[in-house]
């Protein structure tokens, strides 16, 4: 025995027609974002203390953080100056370029950047060939 097919088509868009309706809430135009509130401290600026060490004296120097030059004369090792940075919660690039006098060998340089407030993070790097062209990133969470 066969149904009546228009009350079978009928049923069957009833049913899409009952399961649409849920499947349009959950899926419909509602948005997942979440709301980010930026304390007053991540947004203001920290003074930090930036200190360079270095076995042997390069011959040029050239320090940079957040496009301000910190080092550019070269001292006597430990180097140090102080900066103010920004954006803390993303993270500080700093920018090293540094050469030797041909016939020093390849030599550590550590930068170690201590803001008010939060830990010292420490780098090392090694010179190869007489010079270090080096972007590190320093983060705190």
């Amino acid at each position: 025995m066969r149904g009546f097919p228009p009350i079978q088509i009928f049923l069957l868009c009833l049913m899409f027609g009952v399961i649409a309706v849920p499947l349009s809430h959950l899926t419909g135009e509602t948005s997942n974002a979440k709301v980010v509130v930026t304390s007053s401290e991540a947004a203001s600026s920290v003074n930090a203390l930036l200190r360079l060490r270095f076995a042997h004296r390069p011959a040029s120097l050239s320090l940079k953080v957040a496009e301000l030059e910190a080092f550019s004369a070269v001292g006597d090792s430990p180097m140090e100056a102080e900066v103010s940075l920004s954006a803390l919660d993303r993270g500080v690039d700093v920018f090293l370029v540094a050469t030797w006098p041909e016939g020093t060998p390849d030599t550590a340089v550590t930068l170690e950047i201590e803001p008010d407030g939060l830990e010292v993070r420490s780098e090392t790097r090694w010179s190869s060939s007489g010079g270090l062209d080096e972007v590190i990133t320093f983060t705190w969470k």
